[in-house]
């Protein structure tokens, strides 16, 4: 088991590094809404959460995070993002003994209907097209002994605006690990491991003359105009978890994450949770450590676990992030645990 461990911590060192580099490729890739972040526990804690994915959102943050799931979980989040666009997640998680944990989400970005206007018509032509992103995805994980737990997660990803569409396949890969030295947990992921996104669709149907020096060629051939492909926004988290202070009534929870992404600088992600008796939580973070001239900063919320009864509990959860000349972004979570 060792061994199959240490495979997988290089595997995953590998591929995050083949993706690091020092020219930045900010803005080359499509569906950047797989890079907005999930739960609102986890965006108090400005997103560094790796190690510490725990609940239905670690889909998102480190697949192998379900493991650490023992009850069924139903969790939704939505997100009031910037630009008058909202962002929603929902997922079930469902653990099965001797088997492994099981989970299915979905994630999208949405806005609302905007009028078609061309150079003659600047008014608007009457029409309406919208423009959306979502991701469906599927995910396992199992617990490989009492401390090593491995994750892998599939997700179908698409984009649309008005009549094109680009869709991609891709995979998640994480690991977490319980340190000898007590409550120290560390934890990897590589999420958005997968294809090209390329547009097509009717729009791009068009008439051409192959050769418009020939009399009597037919003038109307039908073609397509081909689009370019783009990468999907690849990362490669490690981070760890600790607890400096646990007991029945209080415990602390630090964080930090190094994140390498494909089109952008490494960074760094720190966090911070206060517990009361595992019902009362309070946090704090700070995203993007490293990062020039980033609008993301300080974020801060709060939780509340109530128990409906002895086999059902509700938890809320709330989270405030700064976003600069974007003013800030708030995220509401609900989870529903039996």
């Amino acid at each position: 088991m060792k061994k199959i461990m240490k495979t997988l911590i290089l595997l995953l060192i590998a591929i995050g590094l083949s993706n690091a580099g020092d020219i930045t490729k900010k803005g080359t890739n499509a569906a950047q809404f797989l890079k907005i972040g999930v739960g609102a526990r986890a965006s108090a804690m400005g997103e560094s959460y790796v190690a510490e994915a725990n609940d239905a959102s670690a889909l998102f943050w480190n697949p192998a995070g379900l493991a650490k799931v023992q009850s069924n979980e139903v969790m939704f989040v939505r997100t009031d993002w910037i630009a008058g666009l909202t962002y929603d997640f929902a997922a079930v998680v469902m653990p099965f003994a001797g088997i492994g944990t099981f989970g299915l989400y979905y994630q999208g970005l949405n806005m609302d209907d905007m009028e078609v206007r061309t150079e003659y018509k600047p008014e608007g032509t009457g029409e309406f097209f919208t423009v959306s992103s979502f991701a469906l995805g599927l995910s396992y994980a199992k617990n490989m002994t009492e401390k090593f737990a491995f994750g892998i997660g599939f997700k179908f990803i698409q984009e649309t605006i008005w009549h094109e569409s680009a869709s991609a396949m891709a995979i998640d890969i994480g690991i977490t690990y319980d340190t000898v030295i007590e409550d120290l947990r560390l934890g990897m992921a590589i999420a958005n491991y997968g294809g090209k996104m390329q547009l097509v669709g009717k729009d791009l149907l068009t008439f051409n003359d192959i050769d418009p020096n020939l009399d009597g060629n037919n003038e109307n051939v039908i073609a397509r105009l081909n689009t370019e492909k783009y990468d999907i926004p690849i990362s490669f988290r490690v981070g760890f978890a600790y607890d400096p202070i646990k007991t029945d009534f209080h415990r602390v929870t630090v964080t930090l994450d190094g994140v390498t992404p494909n089109d952008y600088n490494e960074y760094l992600n720190v966090g911070f949770e206060y517990g009361f008796r595992e019902m009362v939580f309070l946090r704090s973070g700070y995203k993007g450590i490293g990062i020039v001239d980033s609008e993301v900063g300080f974020s801060a919320g709060g939780g509340l676990n109530y128990s409906l009864d002895k086999s059902m509990a509700l938890v809320l959860d709330y989270a405030y992030v700064n976003f600069g000349r974007f003013n800030n972004v708030q995220r509401f979570s609900i989870k529903l645990v039996f």
